[in-house]
């Protein structure tokens, strides 16, 4: 756990063009006192929750608001870009890809308890909620029903569906906008410049915005596509099962999980739209059971789940024929 890790400061804290009626509609809760005591935002990964929470946490801590954003320059503003605002806290896993433990979330329940040292808002968020383990979820479960004063509790999710309902229950949830095609490439063009390489990186990144801007930064497009290309060589009986595990096994298998399926999404959608096969879409269930796995939390032998993936992956295509 950590004091507003992940806010950086050379970032602009302003939500992104897709986010304005969201935004309008926290601000006004804002202003009118209605603000609910915790809120679940839920997308895909790639079209800028984070930026949307990094702004809004410091409009709310913000001592001089400006038209509705954090103006900067105050004392919590400057607090939060050193990272030492006394009230506001962040929580993730300790490893990219790891649980987020009972012993973060019981630290974080004890620090919302205490009154806030600004005389403000006390304000957490929880990202990927859905990597909390099920200790975790049970520590959180009682501060979301006793929740105290001037305090909200953001969760950050990429996946709201496998947090347990006992914890959507309780909480607001804004399934976050995919911008359109024509907004997202505008937005690109604009902060990526002229670059060639926009619309290629946008399709690769299934139309991802953040995702794509990541890629047209080099960051992340290199291990994909390399991990695309060992899924195309034990496809086509080039590369082994267990030759292609030994090189998934240095990537992070949620993320690397996450391109498997983006491929076969690609697939499914692409070169086989008109030819259905069943296995395809079994194998697809078996990463969702893998990547549920994963995130659960539980001891997993990352070598030998890439084998039995590979193995079933290499069987699709011979199965249909």
């Amino acid at each position: 756990m950590s004091s507003s890790e992940s806010l950086s400061s050379n970032v602009a804290s302003l939500p992104l063009p897709w986010q304005q009626d969201q935004w309008s509609a926290f601000c006004q809760r804002l202003d009118e006192q209605t603000m609910p005591h915790a809120v679940l935002l839920n997308g895909p990964d790639g079209i800028g929750i984070e930026r949307f929470v990094r702004a809004f946490v410091e409009r709310l801590l913000c001592l001089k608001p400006e038209n509705n954003y954090a103006c900067g320059t105050c004392k919590a503003c400057q607090l939060i870009k050193a990272k030492t605002h006394p009230d506001f806290t962040y929580v993730e896993p300790d490893e990219p890809g790891k649980a987020i433990k009972v012993d973060h979330i019981r630290a974080l329940c004890v620090s919302l308890e205490n009154t806030s040292q600004q005389g403000g808002w006390k304000v957490a968020v929880i990202s990927p909620a859905e990597a909390m383990n099920k200790a975790a979820y049970n520590a959180l479960l009682k501060n979301l029903e006793e929740p105290q004063p001037n305090t909200l509790l953001i969760l950050e999710s990429n996946r709201a569906g496998l947090i347990p309902a006992t914890i959507r229950s309780r909480c607001q949830i804004l399934n976050m906008p995919i911008p359109s095609k024509e907004v997202a490439l505008s937005w690109l063009n604009a902060v990526a410049g002229d670059n060639e390489k926009i619309i290629k990186v946008f399709e690769i990144a299934q139309h991802l915005p953040l995702l794509a801007l990541q890629y047209l930064q080099g960051e992340g497009i290199e291990d994909r596509q390399r991990m695309e290309a060992l899924l195309d060589g034990v496809r086509r009986g080039e590369t082994s099962p267990s030759e292609a595990a030994q090189l998934c096994y240095k990537y992070d298998a949620d993320k690397a999980i996450g391109w498997c399926m983006s491929y076969l999404h690609r697939v499914a959608t692409g070169e086989l739209q008109n030819q259905p096969n069943a296995a395809l879409f079994n194998f697809l269930d078996k990463l969702n059971k893998a990547r549920n796995w994963i995130l659960s939390g539980s001891t997993i032998n990352t070598q030998l789940l890439w084998e039995d993936l590979l193995m079933e992956w290499s069987q699709v295509f011979r199965q249909r024929k």
